[in-house]
């Protein structure tokens, strides 16, 4: 019998029926009872409701099976998996291996993790990604098919400030979705020839590999933005940049090129190139074409001089010169410049010649007059 079924005796024992403040003690009585009778419901779907949030957020897997990993999933059902706190490539692997009903992932994220230094072939089980983020990390090698489940969902694989010297860029025109790769900040000994229609973003900076192959930005026409800055390149093959019909923002700051050669980099309108932090002395008539209206950064060079036929087409063209830090000559040799107001409005305020006098501050009237 429940406590909502005890029957309540309104009568005392010894003197027949009670008086009325009796039977107000009897309702007391029952009303008490309700209440505990409710609030110990309450409790129960409570617990199970916390018991079960322990358990899944669906589509996740259980957060036992997958632990130390973390699922987290949005209101439209992207999950996402954080294995940032996994201690080897065993526990890796155990993870997804366990029941993962719902395979098909949004993002992987390991980040900072000081245990992995290997992405082996398996580890990764039946779990697809459409993004792939192992970055500031000890990874130094992901095997031949170690990726391979991700092969038509991956748009962005970034495994950028690691270790890394292996990595399959014989796989990359597998990847039918992929747009972005990002391998930043690793070891690659030698510059990676990579073929693919779908990549749009190149980020292989930072790896120190000495020199770019004539054609090795050749097989990825849809190209959009390359970066290869900081890895000591002495000189541009021409031809290298050309060709990219997509191509609107080239990095090549912090390198070691002291010149760039008639027809090393083509845009195509609008295009964006940093050039800073090299040692620059000299760029070739039609070294850079189809700026557009762009920007070329030159800051922190070693430019003595601005020769019209070079700098006057970027200008002419309405592109945005950066020359700050250069050791520029200001003679009548900039007599073309100084005196032409449209072209100075897109000159770099803080651009200066070899004394510090800023060009702005130079009289345009002093130059059509000695000049």
């Amino acid at each position: 019998m429940s406590l909502l079924d005890a029957p309540i005796n309104t009568e005392h024992p010894e003197s027949g029926p009670q008086c009325p403040e009796g039977k107000m003690a009897g309702l007391h009585r029952l009303l008490a009872l309700l209440a505990l009778a409710l609030g110990t419901v309450a409790v129960s779907v409570a617990e199970e409701k916390a018991k079960d949030a322990d358990l899944r957020s669906l589509p996740c897997p259980d957060p036992q099976d997958i632990s130390p990993c973390v699922c987290t999933v949005d209101v439209q059902h992207n999950m996402d998996i954080d294995c940032s706190q996994v201690e080897s490539e065993d526990q890796l692997a155990r993870v997804f291996s366990s029941n993962i009903p719902f395979p098909k992932f949004n993002k992987l994220v390991i980040y900072r993790n000081p245990h992995l230094t290997v992405l082996r072939n398996g580890d990764l089980g039946p779990a697809s990604f459409q993004i792939i983020e192992m970055t500031d990390g000890v990874l130094e090698e992901v095997q031949d098919g170690a990726l391979s489940m991700s092969y038509s969902t991956a748009t962005r694989i970034d495994l950028q400030r690691n270790r890394l010297s292996k990595f399959p860029f014989h796989e990359i025109p597998s990847f039918t979705a992929l747009t972005t790769l990002w391998l930043s900040g690793n070891s690659l000994p030698e510059f990676p020839l990579i073929t693919s229609d779908s990549l749009t973003n190149i980020g292989l900076n930072f790896n120190y590999f000495g020199e770019i192959p004539l054609n090795g930005f050749q097989g990825v026409k849809n190209v959009n933005i390359i970066d290869v800055d900081g890895n000591g390149i002495t000189t541009i093959v021409p031809g290298t940049f050309t060709d990219l019909p997509h191509l609107r923002y080239l990095f090549l700051f912090s390198n070691r090129l002291s010149e760039i050669p008639a027809g090393a980099i083509e845009f195509n309108g609008n295009g964006f190139l940093f050039l800073d932090q090299n040692n620059i002395s000299k760029i070739a008539v039609g070294a850079i074409t189809g700026l557009g209206d762009g920007e070329v950064h030159l800051n922190e060079n070693s430019l003595t001089v601005l020769e019209e036929d070079v700098f006057g087409a970027f200008l002419s063209a309405g592109a945005t010169l950066e020359i700050d830090d250069n050791p520029l000559g200001c003679g009548c040799e900039i007599a073309w410049l100084v005196t032409n107001s449209a072209y100075m409005s897109l000159i770099s305020p803080g651009a200066s010649c070899y004394d510090g006098e800023l060009l702005a501050n130079l009289d345009p009237t002093i130059y059509e007059d000695f000049c």
